[in-house]
């Protein structure tokens, strides 16, 4: 299906904040265990269109979305991201995950943070969804009870680039002048 995905007309695309909500309750609709609270869903398609949002289109069709937060000028998060069941496995989250690293070093943007179910709640999607970002790059960083007792969060973050930081030499030359203690 990778294979077939790249024969067809593919683009990932800037939506417009109508299209970015639209496409977010068409593949939430697809993902029942990972979005099954209506209240949390309909924050998502409204905060979608607040932010930038990042479309994985073939054909006319949004098969996946990233959707970007700037809270710092050096600094984006992950607010939404969802790629719809039907085409799990395709590759469409990382070309998402790639554009948007791309997309932010184009900024000055250094950093970028995601948050998910901590492996520790043992839930099997998003076991999934923490590897995932694992294996592009993310480290974890804290757990948060944010939404309460009964979830507990993961908040992983990937440098992508290490120019936000000024790098100072403090190696000194070896000498029998350099001071030393006991």
């Amino acid at each position: 299906m990778k294979n077939e995905l790249n024969k067809l007309a593919t683009s990932i695309i800037q939506l417009h904040p109508d299209e970015a909500e639209k496409a977010c309750r068409s593949i939430t609709a697809t993902l029942p265990e990972w979005f099954g609270i209506p209240q949390v869903n309909e924050r998502y398609a409204q905060g979608v269109k607040e932010r930038l949002s990042l479309g994985y289109v073939v054909n006319g069709e949004c098969l996946g979305m990233l959707s970007l937060e700037f809270p710092f000028s050096y600094a984006a998060t992950i607010y939404w991201m969802a790629v719809r069941k039907d085409t799990h496995g395709k590759g469409i989250g990382t070309a998402l995950i790639c554009h948007a690293e791309r997309l932010c070093l184009e900024k000055n943007i250094f950093s970028l943070t995601v948050e998910t179910l901590s492996p520790k709640e043992k839930n099997i999607g998003y076991l999934g969804t923490f590897e995932f970002y694992r294996k592009k790059g993310f480290q974890p960083l804290f757990e948060q009870h944010t939404y309460g007792p009964d979830s507990l969060m993961v908040y992983l973050h990937k440098m992508l680039s290490f120019k936000l930081f000024t790098w100072i030499d403090l190696t000194h030359t070896l000498s029998e002048k350099i001071p030393t203690w006991n």
